[in-house]
């Protein structure tokens, strides 16, 4: 394997702690690495120092929504690109570089392996009209023609795909984290309940839904913490210091801050599988999620926490964590001891090199199909 380009527009959360853990354990290993961005509001300005002194980052400008002059320009500067780089593997992340990255990989390296990860199926969104969704869906297939293996992160997602999509190479290989550097859940709290979350303020992580979780179920011995989340994207009429907000935090910051709560809650609209409820896990705090791609998939319903099919749900199930402190410790107990192996970046990084080496995709040249027609129903994962 003489070199492995990675190429994201999504250059931010989970993605970008995703990358970095790849890349890094890749270029440790001696493999060459080159990594192809654009910029997002959520990349940190200090991004480089993230990375090992022999990974290549290139700029490479991207968008997230559908342009056709944009898109043709980003298109053909990922083609100069990887004529450059000359990849033996060619690694996609998101829908964006998805599409245009298997385009570019069939026109400038016919040779390289191509795998591509959604971290979050676009026609998912619930932030989009029912006619985009199926936008992104028809997409989505039709990119899936252009080659390559679409590697799924959750079971749920890998569903999706093959539900869906109707790929023809198709697998799965779960997020991971670095288990060493997420501490543990500490009691610091004296007594005192935080029930938390972490991400920014977007439709899709349904901030609102925790600050309404938040207005009816505080009291003076229970906070709710929004790490990410300053006081000016409450919603209006959110009540007096019913959500305490850190405000942007680095990644550091933000695990000191979850290994301090009691609850970990989840209120996603859709997801991928995400990294910071991993990280919760590993951390040994029970969570609370909403029953969601990638959330069902990382929580143990009963064991490891709850899954919630609407907010009453919700509601009841941190209701019950709060009022009994056993409930708390056992559920964390083993939060920690399966999520520790289980999303082991160790043994997940394994298995990309071992997919990366051998895995089965081969480079096609057939000609692209006719857009297939067919029925798309809005998926209900939720009532959220």
């Amino acid at each position: 394997m003489k070199e492995i380009v990675h190429i994201t527009e999504a250059f931010g959360g989970g993605v970008l702690s995703m990358l970095t853990q790849l890349s890094n354990r890749a270029a440790a290993a001696g493999v060459g690495v080159t990594i192809l961005h654009s910029i997002r509001q959520e990349t940190p300005n200090n991004f480089a120092k993230l990375f090992h002194p022999a990974v290549k980052l290139t700029y490479v400008s991207m968008f997230r929504e559908v342009s056709v002059k944009n898109d043709l320009t980003s298109l053909w500067s990922l083609v100069r690109k990887l004529k450059e780089c000359d990849p033996s593997v060619i690694h996609l992340h998101s829908s964006k570089a998805g599409v245009l990255g298997r385009a570019a990989a069939r026109i400038a390296a016919p040779r390289a392996r191509v795998f591509y990860s959604p971290h979050g199926l676009a026609f998912l969104r619930r932030d989009v009209s029912p006619a985009k969704q199926f936008a992104y869906l028809s997409f989505e297939r039709i990119a899936a023609k252009l080659g390559g293996t679409i590697v799924a992160c959750s079971k749920s997602e890998l569903s999706e795909i093959e539900t869906k999509m109707h790929a023809r190479r198709a697998r799965m290989i779960e997020n991971g984290v670095n288990v060493p550097e997420i501490p543990p859940r500490v009691d610091t709290n004296a007594g005192g309940i935080v029930i938390g979350m972490s991400g920014r303020a977007m439709f899709q992580k349904n901030h609102e839904a925790f600050v309404k979780l938040a207005s009816e179920l505080s009291n003076p011995s229970v906070r709710f913490l929004w790490i990410g989340g300053n006081e000016t994207e409450l919603p209006a009429g959110t009540p007096k210091d019913a959500v305490a907000c850190s405000g942007w935090v680095t990644r550091d910051r933000a695990l000191e801050l979850t290994a301090g709560l009691d609850i970990y809650v989840q209120t996603s609209r859709w997801e991928g599988m995400p990294i910071a409820l991993i990280e919760a896990q590993v951390a040994g705090i029970p969570a609370v999620v909403t029953d969601v791609v990638g959330n069902r998939d990382v929580v143990q319903h009963g064991v490891t926490g709850f899954v919630a099919s609407n907010m009453e749900d919700m509601a009841k199930y941190i209701a019950m964590l709060r009022d009994d402190p056993s409930l708390r410790a056992r559920m964390g107990a083993a939060a920690r001891a399966s999520a520790s192996k289980r999303f082991s970046m160790d043994a997940i990084f394994r298995q990309w090199l071992s997919m990366y080496e051998f895995g089965s995709d081969k480079p096609t040249r057939e000609p692209l199909g006719a857009n297939e027609v067919a029925s798309y129903e809005t998926s209900s994962d939720s009532q959220f």
